[in-house]
């Protein structure tokens, strides 16, 4: 058992979402506690609940770290050439490649019932991938605030075929190719926001 000063606050609390992010890629959402965190670093629970605020807390920051590699992955994969149509169909094709890569952190993401009230850094993570799509619809839409919420509309739409591939589903809508689908999905929807 690791004593109170062999690492800092700041080291237990990266020791805390790296382990824990690693258990969850394991062992998935359901399969995974704090107690085993705990046994994996070292330290007790209550060492754990002195450096985070809660179990919630504890996934918050966990998913936070998924959040922020499916970023840099998406902006480290993005062809900045691409523009318009191409360029989301390449963000709905990268996000299921991270999908499918990172399957179960990516799941924990949706299986985790988060508090009604998420905390504004948590909020700023998720949005910070919203602003990728916004940017690129910004050639399709002058006014912010309808990129926003047709950027959040492709995305539930890319993430429900996700989830049809990623459960072996997707013949359900007569194909196997996410690709096909998410293309299609992107090429009606904005045609239609141009007419």
């Amino acid at each position: 058992m690791a004593r109170r000063n062999d690492h800092t606050r700041e080291e237990i609390r990266e020791m805390v979402i790296s382990t824990g992010s690693n258990l969850i890629n394991e062992l998935g959402f359901s399969g995974f506690s704090t107690r085993q965190i705990a046994k994996e670093i070292g330290y007790t629970v209550g060492t754990l609940y002195n450096v985070f605020e809660s179990y919630d807390d504890i996934i918050l920051h966990i998913n936070a770290a998924t959040l922020d590699e499916m970023k840099k992955f998406i902006t480290q994969n993005m062809n900045p050439k691409l523009k318009n149509t191409n360029a989301i169909k390449q963000l709905a094709k990268l996000y299921a490649e991270f999908a499918h890569a990172n399957y179960k952190n990516w799941n924990a993401l949706f299986e985790y019932t988060s508090p009604s009230n998420l905390p504004a850094w948590y909020n700023g993570k998720t949005e910070g991938l919203f602003v990728i799509v916004e940017n690129i619809l910004s050639g399709f839409i002058s006014k912010k605030s309808d990129a926003g919420k047709h950027a959040k509309i492709i995305w539930a739409s890319i993430h429900g075929i996700c989830i049809l591939s990623l459960t072996k589903k997707l013949d359900v809508a007569g194909t196997k190719s996410i690709e096909a689908l998410t293309d299609l999905l992107i090429e009606n929807y904005l045609l239609g926001l141009t007419k």
